[in-house]
């Protein structure tokens, strides 16, 4: 071959080329070799326990997403995309009986309270005064057929209207009928349990599994002329999906059982006897995002468990044992104790292992594929939209005057430090 027709191997041009093709050949192959960006998209739950012999790829648990168990970004995000417009359940309406009688609850942040109108139908409400955004209910449940703002003194029925507002009647553009309390979304099924959406706006239909569900455990339950037995909110110091997953269900019965083989002697009726016969470790309803209800049918009893965040870090644990048999001679002091105890070591329990929780683990929770695909899809809304989407936000409505003067005074007051409860929404200012 004629040299001086060919490329030297040793001649800048050769070595140019040679260094082309490699890079051109190292392109090509890195979309194959570099790891791919994650995303967490997630079909139905339902169809995620796929068997190794059936050829298809065995789903493994997600992977959490940065912030899951203590980001505020992702707290705030639950708020806006879970808590603000889904239909949750908050109560029995064995708990609410007589006209006045309330409950009051924190939901992710949002103060709202249930109670009971003249006409015996419930209502619920944002917990703050349209004035100042005070708590209007102070306490847990009591009952009143006025309930009255402490800052100011304005005052409003069973039915959210302002009744009493000192000093306003002359305010030009001022008028009762526009500052009612903010309603909430309520509904009562035929059972009696108690559901709420926060949603401004129109909410979602109410869903046809959950009712379905709820259909099923009233008659496995037996739920007839149910009767609140005992019931509190206990504050606990773990991210709220933790409490969502099945081993905590079986604790909790085996707790139970704990507690009352050791008060077998002791004067409790026959009802916690049968609690300890109890074969399901199981709950017998999971409504979502965060309810549990347990049957103990040789007990006539069911309860409830609710996990509601507070904030990132804390949520709020509400129990409630119902009796769908009541008897006069049930001590109900002592079943209220034997449930307490194991509710509370529950609890810690959980305390515990949210100590060492893996950020990078989703804990196992129930319901877990339904809670990322509802964060998903809310984070593409607010993408489209540029910007965040608050569907528990009220607009208040007055004259342009009225408006214009509270605006004024609103700024004013927050000049000043003022002792008091006041009530603001966690991410630091009112979005309801």
């Amino acid at each position: 071959m004629d040299s001086s027709n060919a490329f030297s191997l040793s001649s800048p041009g050769s070595i140019f080329v040679a260094a082309l093709t490699l890079a051109f050949l190292a392109h090509k192959a890195w979309p194959h070799l570099s790891p791919q960006k994650k995303t967490y998209k997630f079909s139905d739950p339902s169809q995620q326990n796929c068997k190794a012999s059936s050829g298809l790829r065995v789903i493994k648990e997600p992977e959490a997403p940065e912030g899951w168990w203590s980001g505020r970004d992702a707290f705030e995000l639950e708020r806006r995309a879970l808590f603000s417009k889904t239909w949750l359940y908050i109560a029995h309406s064995s708990q609410l009986t007589k006209p006045g009688a309330y409950q009051s609850f924190d939901i992710a942040g949002f103060p709202v309270f249930l109670i009971c109108g003249k006409d015996k139908k419930i209502r619920a409400f944002h917990n703050v005064c349209r004035h100042r955004a005070y708590t209007i209910t102070r306490k847990e449940t009591g009952a009143s057929t006025v309930l009255g703002c402490r800052y100011h003194g304005w005052s409003y029925d069973t039915t959210g209207k302002l009744v009493k507002a000192p000093s306003f009647d002359d305010v030009p553009g001022f008028n009762k009928s526009e500052n009612s309390l903010f309603e909430i979304h309520t509904r009562t099924t035929e059972q009696g349990h108690v559901f709420v959406n926060l949603n401004a706006g129109e909410p979602a239909a109410f869903v046809n599994s959950t009712r379905s569900a709820l259909d099923s455990f009233s008659l496995k339950a037996g739920l007839g002329s149910s009767e609140w037995v005992t019931g509190q909110t206990l504050t606990a110091n773990f991210n709220w999906k933790l409490g969502m997953n099945d081993r905590h269900c079986t604790k909790l019965v085996e707790k139970l059982e704990q507690r009352v083989s050791k008060s077998a002697t002791s004067s409790l009726a026959s009802k916690l006897v049968a609690i300890a016969m109890q074969t399901n470790k199981q709950a017998d309803c999971s409504l979502f995002p965060g309810t549990f209800l347990y049957s103990f049918e040789n007990a006539g009893l069911w309860l409830t468990v609710s996990f509601f965040p507070a904030s990132e870090r804390t949520t709020n644990v509400r129990y409630d044992l119902f009796d769908c048999a009541p008897k006069a001679t049930t001590d109900k002091s002592a079943l209220a104790r034997a449930v307490e105890r194991p509710m509370q070591e529950l609890v810690k329990d959980i305390e515990l292992e949210f100590q060492s929780v893996s950020e990078e683990s989703t804990g196992g929770s129930t319901n877990i594929h339904r809670i990322l695909d509802c964060l998903q899809e809310h984070r593409k809304l607010e993408k489209t939209c540029g910007g965040q989407i608050l569907p528990a936000m009220h607009q208040p409505r007055g004259s342009s005057l009225f408006q214009q003067a509270e605006q004024l005074c609103k700024e004013l007051d927050c000049s000043e430090p003022r002792s008091g409860n006041r009530t603001g929404a966690v991410s630091g200012g009112l979005d309801w």
